[in-house]
């Protein structure tokens, strides 16, 4: 077993200096990150930087504060479709402002909402993350997320819920499009179709430096559009529902991200974080996006979100 140990810190002390030569870039500007060069057909980071696929950011002259609405649903909810119809209609009447997404879990993860039954509902649609916040919200001391459809505004705070009822998310999406711009957000991704590998960097501004309490950042990856068997509030299902937005991975595996460190910080005082993601075969890039968000790790309040395609 000893020489074991010793032989695997040998290989890693190998691996590791032959990747310091190999690997000269990035520069530290770019955050503390670890990335998956095998999904880089150049093969490694100096010949991603030589063909300037590093993003060089610009001044990020946004003031505006968007507005994340996670939607909790499912499938077999027949209120669902109308919780639906209200997110597009705010993202409709707010472009680039107001996102979506279809988190489909119950207060307790799994229920009949978001199971499959065949062969009348046989979209998968939910997956562990989605289980993983459902669960997180749902079990929250006086929370109002009790059953579907329920959701978030920027998890705009209430006392101790974070969670509201469809009923109110206009007027919520109302406020937090009016709040002042604490965070700023820009990213860039480049995606490669041979080995399905999309790198994505992430610049992170923390505008207000009142803001004291530890921020995180979460990517979601999310598919725009897919036709499935929906529940209807005439209790009829429609096989030809067209579901959005639809939370379907987290991109580090992560549903609540992770803090934002001095080591992601650049020398002009804002972070930078880089991801490496293998979009599954399943999945078509030109039908995906990410959301990229950072919220208060204590209030859980979401400051600014924006979108980012794969491709």
């Amino acid at each position: 077993m000893k020489k074991f140990i010793v032989l695997t810190a040998i290989l890693a002390t190998v691996i590791v200096s032959c990747d310091k030569v190999k690997n000269a870039y990035p520069p530290a500007e770019v955050g503390n990150s670890t990335l998956d060069w095998s999904l880089y057909p150049g093969g490694d980071s100096a010949t991603y930087a030589s063909q300037g696929l590093w993003p060089t950011f610009p001044q990020n002259t946004n003031t505006l504060t968007n507005v994340l609405i996670e939607d909790f649903t499912g499938h077999r909810c027949f209120n669902c479709p109308n919780a639906a119809d209200i997110v597009h209609t705010l993202e409709t009447q707010n472009p680039g402002r107001v996102f979506g997404v279809g988190v489909h879990t119950s207060p307790v993860g799994a229920s009949s909402f978001q199971e499959i039954s065949l062969p009348y509902y046989p979209t998968v649609l939910y997956n562990e993350f989605a289980y993983e916040i459902g669960t997180h919200f749902g079990s929250k001391p006086g929370t109002g997320f009790v059953g579907n459809p329920n959701g978030t505004i920027n998890r705009q705070l209430n006392g101790t819920d974070n969670t509201s009822a469809p009923a109110t998310w206009t007027s919520k999406t109302t406020v937090e499009l009016n709040k002042p711009l604490r965070v700023n957000i820009q990213s860039h991704a480049n995606y490669f179709a041979s080995t399905r590998g999309s790198f994505l960097h992430v610049e992170v501004d923390k505008v207000d430096n009142n803001l004291t309490n530890d921020l995180a950042v979460v990517v979601y990856v999310c598919e725009d559009s897919l036709v499935g068997p929906q529940l209807m509030p005439n209790l009829t299902r429609n096989d030809t529902y067209v579901h959005k937005d639809i939370l379907r991975d987290c991109i580090d595996g992560k549903a609540f991200g992770r803090v934002l460190e001095a080591s992601d910080l650049g020398t002009n005082g804002k972070y930078y974080v880089n991801y490496s993601y293998k979009l599954p075969v399943q999945y078509n890039p030109d039908n995906m996006h990410y959301l990229i968000y950072v919220y208060d790790k204590v209030s859980e309040e979401i400051y600014q979100v924006i979108e980012q395609h794969i491709q």
